[in-house]
């Protein structure tokens, strides 16, 4: 069987494919990728196949935004915040622009590899158009934080206009996005009692992975002192000022306090630090949250995953796209602390995290959370249903092995 999946050229897009695509690998499928030609080291360091297509682009590009803006007909990027802001880059960026660029190409790739299926990140739309198109099964993987919601009604006009392009009849049932399977790899309490999911979801444990070669030292003094660990993502670190004043808010307080700047930044610019204060441009996030007892982090999707796979309690200060979404579900859950956009000051980055440091109930919930997602169901049962939707759909288009 072959397997093709299409991506946004970010991080935090890649990282919830990985298990699939390596448990199909192990399988002895044959996995490609296709995404911006700024991914294709992430891809060759990965050992993965890899067809550049579509728009030149990644989003831990500082100038990502105006790149799609352009490629979307010359937009000017509205003053929204929150949901409003993340559901007019999605529609507007991401199916208009990214996605638009992307499906001409996709679809000359499909039609030469000939894969049995498609698989997409939810957030890279051209992977389900290209599909429908040439009467291929399709699947999603849900990777940002409330992709595993029913999101059909709000995605029915960008993606009508998207099908226009590919020369396809109306979506009367507007199921397209969902249509045979979608993979969630966070536990559907996270989303709330109300939470509203397609037919097709199927909720699977989170699977960390590592970047080869991710494995590093991280220096710490003996003691009893508890461990806080400061990331802000591969997109959002650039934020200004903000890692700045979570070091000051913290670089006194009796913690070992390890911070990543962001892989772009160098350490020095924070200038000097006590002896318990360590800065470095990357950490590995997973290795170092096991022996944290609190979290500091944007609330991007992977980074809280990461921290309830693993049951480490939060700080979460959002910046923008779902990680508003983020915080209000780990605060729903009581396994976060949230700092609001209006509120990033020393003084109340300090009493959150003395909150959550000084409450066990933080860490009780964030304990209950990964045994939640402990019982979930394997990656490896996803890669069973993608092989039996394969099977039930008939193997995809002529030629396809």
């Amino acid at each position: 069987m072959r397997v093709l999946f299409t991506l946004l050229p970010a991080t935090g897009s890649l990282q919830p494919l990985l298990p699939v695509a390596a448990s199909l690998q192990e399988r002895g499928h044959e996995v490609a990728f296709v995404s911006s030609a700024t991914m294709a080291a992430d891809m060759e360091e990965r050992g993965f196949a890899f067809f550049p297509a579509g728009l030149d682009w990644h989003a831990s590009n500082p100038d990502y935004v105006q790149t799609l803006c352009l490629a979307a007909g010359g937009l000017s990027f509205p003053v929204l915040v929150g949901s409003e802001r993340f559901r007019w880059v999605t529609d507007n960026l991401f199916i208009g622009g990214a996605a638009r660029q992307l499906l001409p190409d996709l679809l000359r790739i499909v039609l030469d590899w000939c894969p049995n299926l498609i698989v997409r990140e939810s957030l890279e739309f051209a992977g389900c158009v290209a599909a429908e198109k040439l009467g291929i099964a399709h699947a999603s993987v849900a990777a940002g934080a409330d992709c595993a919601l029913d999101k059909r009604e709000d995605l029915a006009s960008p993606l009508a206009a998207l099908r226009h392009d590919a020369g396809l009849p109306v979506d009367t049932d507007r199921g397209m996005p969902y249509r045979y399977l979608h993979l969630c790899f966070a536990p559907p309490s996270f989303h709330g009692p109300d939470a509203r999911f397609p037919s097709t979801a199927r909720f699977f444990q989170h699977e960390i992975t590592r970047r080869p070669g991710g494995h590093q030292a991280v220096e710490s003094a003996p003691g009893a002192r508890p461990t806080v660990l400061v990331s802000l993502g591969t997109v959002f670190h650039r934020t200004p000022g903000l890692i700045e004043t979570i070091v000051e808010a913290l670089r006194s307080e009796p913690i070992e306090l390890q911070v990543a700047v962001g892989f772009d930044q160098d350490p020095s610019r924070l200038g000097s630090q006590p002896a318990n204060v360590h800065i470095k441009s990357w950490l590995p996030v997973d290795q170092v949250l096991r022996n944290s007892a609190l979290f500091i982090t944007h609330g991007g999707f992977n980074s809280v995953t990461e921290a309830l796979t693993i049951g480490v309690p939060m700080v979460v200060i959002p910046i923008a796209g779902d990680q508003p979404y983020s915080a209000r579900q780990c605060s729903a859950l009581g396994v976060a602390e949230v700092v609001n956009p209006d509120e990033r000051t020393p003084e109340r980055i300090r009493a959150a995290a003395r909150s959550v440091l000084g409450d066990r109930r933080y860490e009780a919930k964030a304990s209950g959370v990964r045994d939640e997602i402990a019982a979930l169901p394997l990656a490896s049962g996803a890669t069973t249903m993608l092989e039996d939707l394969a099977a039930a759909t008939g193997g995809g288009v002529p030629g396809a092995v």
